[in-house]
């Protein structure tokens, strides 16, 4: 019986020993806050938040170019002789990493650095060379968020529109797992975490939770679940302790049974 009551002891050690450790993105010192949203550096440092966020174009994003008076563009390209491509590329335009995108009509131009508006704006100054007051909407085809932990469909989701929130990300992924922990999700941006307590209405109203392309969405699961995951792994070994201790404990049993 003794015997038992070590293992015991042991496997409760082992579960407080990883308890937490299968937890990712942990920063340096614990931070602990009671506000709907509470923005930290990774050192632990509380951060300020930034203003309202608008993408500005680089290299490697991939844009999509639609002209909503196409009746004229349609013409200039059928005159063009550079123009070897239909202007609405639905699967958009990459931006090379010399900050140049090579479009028809106008060939290599740069956009890097402007909002989709903005870029719009330029496009119409090119395009107006070539046509009759052009009229181009610009959209930016390649925004992503990575989506891990507790919610029911992780990995990487490609964001339709701007100005798209944690809330609505998490509706993509299916909504967060029992186990998921509501008032800590994090969203991870370059060194800085928003923690985000979603039991608090007011977290809504925070600019902080806007997704910015490139961000990781984390939802850490609860004690008990991160404790399960990491114990995953010695479940083999644990199976062969207990089975030997009941062998053992059943053995000496019937010595004394036999030696009465």
């Amino acid at each position: 019986m003794r015997a038992l009551w070590i293992v015991l002891a042991l496997l409760f050690f082992n579960a407080c020993t990883y308890k937490g450790k299968n937890v990712l993105f942990k920063p340096e010192k614990k931070v602990k806050s009671n506000e709907a949203v509470y923005i930290f550096n990774s050192d632990g440092s509380k951060a300020q938040e930034s203003n309202n966020y608008k993408h500005r174009i680089k290299p490697g994003d991939r844009i999509v170019i639609r002209f909503l008076n196409n009746y004229d563009i349609g013409q200039a390209a059928a005159q063009s002789a550079t123009s070897t491509a239909n202007i609405e590329n639905q699967n958009g335009y990459l931006v090379n990493y010399d900050s140049s995108i090579t479009l028809p009509l106008i060939g290599r131009t740069n956009i890097v650095g402007l909002t989709r508006l903005e870029a719009a704006k330029r496009l119409e100054q090119e395009y107006g060379k070539f046509v009759i007051n052009p009229i181009i909407e610009v959209n930016i085809a390649s925004l992503t968020v990575t989506v891990l932990g507790e919610v029911n469909i992780s990995g990487k989701i490609l964001l339709d529109k701007e100005n798209t929130t944690l809330v609505d990300v998490l509706a993509l992924s299916g909504g967060i797992r029992d186990s998921g922990k509501k008032k800590n999700i994090k969203i991870i941006r370059g060194k800085e975490v928003i923690l985000v307590n979603l039991r608090k209405l007011s977290a809504l109203e925070s600019q902080a939770i806007v997704i910015h392309d490139g961000d990781i969405v984390y939802v850490e699961p609860y004690g008990f679940k991160a404790q399960t995951e990491a114990l995953t792994s010695i479940q083999s070994t644990t199976f062969v302790i207990m089975t030997f201790t009941q062998l053992t404990l059943l053995t000496l049993q019937i010595l004394n049974y036999l030696n009465k």
